[in-house]
């Protein structure tokens, strides 16, 4: 079957002579083609003066500009829709004045990002309107960014002008997918840590996600009536005293003067379920005659309020239990006392009843969906500034602290044992990072002597001391977080941090030689520098990659860019093995901490990102990959886990699969594990083969990441399959459809039975799909 993507031609207008113009206008007649002389874009992070458009004189169109008087990067670009599998040509005119690099090779020129072409020309100096051509195969993209460019392979300045941008197919690929398939050709069995999952204290990916807190910032970091509060009050905030004393909590606490009429302290826009029971804590001191003291939850038309017993002296814990009466998503809660003297409030605290040891039932319901056997934590970018004592001990007394990795709060009500609360309640492993930025060797040497030293060391000590007496014993360590980046708190150059990596790896393992230690990876230098000077203090090297392609274009290009993602990585990480003898004889493999697609909107909170099906496509194609590639990783963990690019969201009280988290669902529960090689010319499909540990069950996953159904032709040699199976697939109206509040279900997982004629599959349009066959 053949697509019907039309042959596209930009025609931008430049001033040429009469024989160049008349040529243009006989292709252009010659071909039919389409003129699209709108829709080009600039690059947003670049000067904006930099850009321009000329009149032209013969044309209705414009000629585009780029113009620079210092070395830098600009571009205007477009995505243009093609046809997989197909040659094209692209031609263009370009004009420069004064042009230089900042190297040799770099200047200005045509640039088709993401595609090969086999003769490239770069403008320097001077030119007169120049004719570029350019020949590329699409592979398997449906989609390119033409681009015209002042800075190509480098920086540049100067003055470029482009016009007359043409595209023809010179050939087209029939595209016929195919394999065979040899079970006895075994690749190394998948990890099962391929499934991870990453959980960052940052936005609402713990608090107003996992955990079941409903008050914000309730140790009272902001002064209770200030802008920034979420808390109000009928005081006057100057009447507000600071409680200094710190003979609660690190932080200077709320000191309230009382009187007849009564101080009122709230906190609204909670949402509630009617007839649900909410539980809580006031915790106080005061001192003088308290006359009357109470707290309610307050909705539209009803309320629900308790006693409060501070009759003991000292900071009080009072609990407190309340009933919503009806639906709201601005429920109050407040808290009133009457008297005289003083009250200074600690902390307040309110969850759902139903909360198990703090966390939310629904959003646990559905981590236990996608049974990812490992969770990394605390970050990401936020380890790099954590101190794990901070989160330890009465969760009352535990510091608020503004973070600066991303700009919050954050309440450390979520700390070790919390943390370690939720691996044992999902039968989940930890995966603990600790922090190599503004951190020391020595913190991270407690920090594994808190989590793994027996009850007669410090730290265990101190551990038994909060409630757990025997070890966790945590195995996988990751030895920092992106240290490559000038963006990580405690950034230094590589040639510093081999030393620091080193010196915080042997603390870590002078404390517990058992553990396996994640060292930092990053492709190029950075890579051979760490694995030339800590080699020896690494058991697995870490890798990141997000897709932030906002102009990705065609769903094939779209999906692509992650089984790209993943199997580059791999294919670095085999040059650093073939370059370095000793590298090549440990083959220590990659743990992938994130990878994920993030570029849609932020419709839940910082990098709440929402999903759509074609990103459902991409990560089934990720894992169809990492089954290609099982030799070279040892663990990937999406990233992230609850809202903050998460594959579950939630608002303040539902929470929902997104149709990438309905993927690791059915890919953990239904993928072999046991890859097999396969041959043949699956395209435009994306097409993996494994079988479960005992060889019983084959399992086919195939991703159709196009607009049209195709047959799969499988030939297996030397078994032949039942004429029944099972389909699980996972699809939409479009690719472009998500779930929401309003509809969870727009993408689902289905289940059916099927009947084959031995020789093909019909794939349907943009959809994921597992077929298993159990073996006679």
């Amino acid at each position: 079957m053949r697509y019907l993507a039309p042959i596209l031609v930009v025609l931008i207008s430049i001033t040429l002579s009469c024989k160049d113009k008349n040529n243009l206008r006989l292709l252009s007649a010659e071909k039919g083609a389409s003129v699209l002389d709108n829709g080009w874009e600039k690059e947003h992070w670049s000067r904006q003066e930099n850009y321009a458009t000329v009149p032209s004189e013969n044309h209705n169109a414009e000629v585009l500009v780029l113009e620079a008087d210092t070395l830098s990067r600009s571009r205007w670009y477009k995505k243009v829709n093609i046809k997989p599998y197909t040659t094209y040509k692209v031609t263009g005119y370009v004009k420069t004045e004064g042009v230089e690099g900042d190297r040799d090779g770099a200047g200005a020129g045509i640039g088709l990002e993401r595609m090969e072409v086999g003769q490239d020309t770069i403008f320097v100096g001077d030119n007169d309107w120049t004719l570029v051509e350019l020949v590329f195969n699409s592979k398997g993209e449906d989609s390119f960014m033409l681009e015209g460019l002042l800075g190509k392979r480098g920086l540049a300045k100067g003055k470029v002008y482009f016009d007359n941008f043409q595209l023809e197919e010179l050939d087209s690929k029939e595209l016929n997918p195919m394999v065979t398939i040899d079970l006895s050709k075994k690749k190394e069995p998948m990890s099962p840590y391929i499934y991870g999952q990453f959980i960052e204290h940052m936005g609402k990916g713990i608090y107003g996600g996992i955990w079941a807190e409903m008050l914000q910032d309730r140790k009272f970091y902001y002064h209770p009536g200030t802008k920034k509060s979420p808390w109000k009050t009928n005081v006057d905030t100057l009447n507000i005293q600071k409680d200094a004393s710190h003979s609660f909590a690190e932080l200077d606490l709320p000191r309230f003067s009382l009187n007849s009429d009564g101080i009122l302290l709230f906190q609204d826009s909670l949402a509630t379920t009617k007839g649900k029971k909410y539980e809580g804590r006031v915790v106080l001191s005061h001192s003088g005659i308290i006359s009357s003291a109470s707290v309610g939850l307050i909705t539209e038309n009803g309320s629900s309020e308790q006693s409060l017993d501070i009759s003991r002296s000292g900071y009080l814990k009072i609990p407190f239990v309340l009933d919503s009466k009806e639906n709201s998503s601005n429920a109050r809660l407040e808290i009133k006392i009457v008297g005289s003297g003083t009250v200074t409030i600690a902390a307040v605290s309110l969850m759902p009843e139903d909360n198990v040891e703090g966390f939310r039932p629904d959003v646990l319901a559905l981590l236990k969906e996608l049974n990812s056997p490992i969770y990394r934590w605390p970050g990401g970018n936020f380890v790099s500034g954590y101190d794990w004592k901070d989160g330890i001990g009465d969760p009352d007394r535990r510091p608020t602290k503004y973070e600066r990795a991303w700009n919050g709060l954050e309440y450390n009500d979520v700390g070790v044992h919390e943390f370690m609360d939720l691996c044992r309640l999902l039968g989940a492993e930890a995966n603990v990072a600790v922090n190599t930025g503004l951190g020391t060797a020595e913190l991270a040497a407690d920090e594994v002597e808190y989590f793994n030293g027996d009850r007669f060391t410090k730290m265990g000590k101190w551990r038994a001391e909060n409630g757990h007496p025997e070890p966790y014993g945590v195995k996988l360590w990751a030895v920092g977080n992106e240290m490559f980046g000038d963006w990580q708190l405690g950034h230094m150059p590589v040639e510093d941090y081999v030393v620091k990596h080193n010196k915080v790896a042997e603390a870590m393992w002078a404390v517990d030689p058992s553990i396996d230690l994640i060292a930092v990876g990053f492709p190029g230098e950075w890579n051979d520098m760490m694995y030339e000077h800590t080699l020896d203090n690494m058991t697995y090297i870490s890798e990141h990659f997000y897709r932030q392609d906002w102009h990705a274009g065609g769903l094939l290009t779209h999906v692509k860019q992650i089984p790209d993602a993943i199997r580059e990585i791999a294919d670095e990480h085999r040059r650093c093995r073939e370059e370095m003898p000793k590298v090549g004889e440990k083959k220590v493999k990659i743990a992938l901490d994130e990878w994920n697609y993030w570029y849609g909107p932020h419709v839940y909170g910082l990098l709440g990102t929402r999903y759509f099906l074609r990103d459902a496509l991409g990560i089934a194609a990720g894992i169809n990959e990492f089954s290609r590639q099982s030799d070279m990783f040892y663990m990937a963990n999406y990233a992230q886990t609850v809202n903050v690019i998460g594959a579950i969201k939630t608002t303040k009280t539902d929470s929902w699969l997104e149709g990438t988290g309905l993927v690791l669902k059915l890919y953990r529960k239904e993928f072999g594990t046991q890859p097999v090689a396969i041959e043949g010319a699956p395209e435009p499909l994306d097409v993996a083969v494994t079988t479960d540990e005992e060889g019983t069950v084959v399992t086919v996953s195939v991703i159709n990441a196009t607009h049209q159904e195709y047959p799969l032709v499988l030939n297996f040699e030397d078994i032949e399959l039942p004429e029944s199976g099972n389909r699980y697939f996972i699809s939409g109206a479009d690719d472009m459809v998500f779930n929401d509040e309003s509809d969870k279900n727009r993408i689902t997982i289905q289940e059916e039975t099927i009947v084959w004629d031995g020789h093909s599959l019909i794939v349907p349009k943009e959809s994921v799909n597992i077929y298993t066959f159990k073996l006679k």
